[in-house]
């Protein structure tokens, strides 16, 4: 195994195992001053989120875009999942080298790429140039949400990580609520789709003049770590830890969420409109001002459920409700449901990704949370490329939901064992004191 000084701040296993890991990750947060997760660092990280994911959300209408381009149907849905595909490729091997002490400069990066490829789209309008740019972005965007996790699992503490992911995705979500009205607006004013992507750059400058004191603040804390943190896992411990209980399943699961949830984000706009909704994006704005008013009033009651229940019941419910977007008749009717998807959404991906923390073995979980990553990219790979062929295909937007909602039962059935699991780690904690 090599080591390295700014490996991210996982617990190491202690001599009995994971329950010894998880007591000192708790301790060493503790003495870090990381008790409370309010601090200038997750303040900080909430703040490049929100900007980062501008440059993401803004993308809501990009099929209506292509098609406004004259790119033939056939190639509308891999252009739409070339830029989620080239950070599905790219995503685990930099989850392999991501430290602490590298994380911040892995996001200065990426933000630099990021930017220069959203300058490229108003003059992109042939197949090749939208391939290298859409690459572009996508390896672009894949580092900065990389470094961000390397930071983010680092300063989380365990015992409040429900919370703190709960209150993190707030940032990933509020873009795609406030966006996609926004651009709705300026849109008239504009020449093109292409200089509304142009306008999620600018965004990027305050991103920047972060970094600095983050990178500073990151490398204390990557000296003040206990020197088992410096190991980074082996292959051999990656694959070891794929085979711990309820690892795989709930990266499946959260493929399988996110792929109907792209549907969902990337297909919603033409169906709005066909529906006669004057400002389609209201749909994303209802559906995210659900998920956040959840998140932010319940957030704190998120590491004191069931979580492996409370997604089952999540991901039922939004398996149903999916096939009944292509059922309604009025945009009201339509933007109804969608405070009802925004508050699925609310419980299913935070609740994910703390059961990742505890089904994971300690020194894994920073690695197993960009593997969570890794499968948000494969979804948003998976959900636009299908739905583009279907409807080339000469399916409806009710099929490409049904779809979406099969994919939201398949989830369901994965967190089944996965809270069992969680169950029987629980009841064993319980024991082994009194043992």
């Amino acid at each position: 195994m090599s080591q390295d000084t700014g490996s991210p701040a996982v617990a190491p296993p202690g001599p009995d195992g994971q329950q010894d890991g998880q007591q000192d990750g708790q301790q060493n947060g503790q003495q870090n001053g990381l008790a409370s997760i309010w601090g200038f660092e997750f303040l900080s990280l909430c703040a490049i989120s929100v900007l980062a994911f501008c440059n993401i959300a803004i993308f809501y209408g990009f099929y209506a875009y292509l098609t406004e381009l004259g790119i033939s149907p056939a190639w509308r849905g891999p252009l739409l999942a070339l830029e989620p595909f080239t950070a599905l490729l790219v995503r685990p091997f930099l989850g392999r080298f991501l430290t602490l002490g590298s994380s911040v400069r892995f996001m200065r990066v990426g933000m630099a790429l990021a930017t220069l490829s959203l300058l490229c789209y108003p003059f992109t309008t042939a197949i090749p140039a939208l391939v290298l740019v859409r690459v572009l972005h996508g390896l672009g965007f894949v580092t900065v949400v990389a470094g961000l996790m390397g930071v983010l699992t680092a300063v989380l503490p365990r015992e409040k990580s429900a919370q703190g992911f709960g209150l993190f995705s707030v940032t990933i979500l509020l873009p795609y609520a406030i966006v996609p009205p926004f651009v709705e607006l300026v849109l008239p004013y504009l020449p093109g789709h292409g200089y509304a992507y142009a306008l999620a750059a600018p965004l990027m400058l305050p991103a920047f003049l972060l970094l600095g004191p983050l990178e500073r603040r990151t490398r204390e804390l990557a000296k003040s770590l206990h020197p088992a943190h410096l190991i980074k896992p082996s292959w051999g411990e990656v694959l070891t830890g794929l085979r711990s209980p309820g690892v795989a399943l709930l990266i499946v699961g959260n493929l399988c969420l996110v792929a109907a949830h792209s549907i969902v984000f990337f297909f919603m706009r033409d169906f709005a409109v066909i529906l006669g909704a004057g400002n389609p994006g209201m749909f994303f704005s209802y559906a995210n001002a659900a998920t956040i008013t959840v998140r932010v009033c319940g957030g704190h009651l998120l590491d004191r459920i069931d979580k492996g229940r409370v997604l089952v019941g999540a991901f039922l419910g939004l398996a149903m409700l999916l096939p009944l977007f292509g059922q309604a008749g009025t945009p009201a009717v339509l933007f109804s449901m969608a405070a009802l998807y925004g508050t699925g959404m609310a419980l299913t991906m935070p609740l994910l990704n703390a059961s990742m923390q505890h089904v994971s073995p300690p020194k894994l979980r920073a690695f197993n949370a960009n593997l969570l990553m890794v499968a948000v990219d494969a979804g948003f790979f998976v959900g636009p490329f299908l739905g583009g062929l279907l409807l080339a295909a000469g399916w409806t937007h009710a099929g490409l939901f049904c779809v979406g909602g099969a994919m939201m039962l398949a989830a369901g059935l994965c967190m089944r064992p996965v809270g069992r699991e969680m169950r029987r780690q629980a009841a064993a904690s319980v024991r082994e004191p009194q043992a």
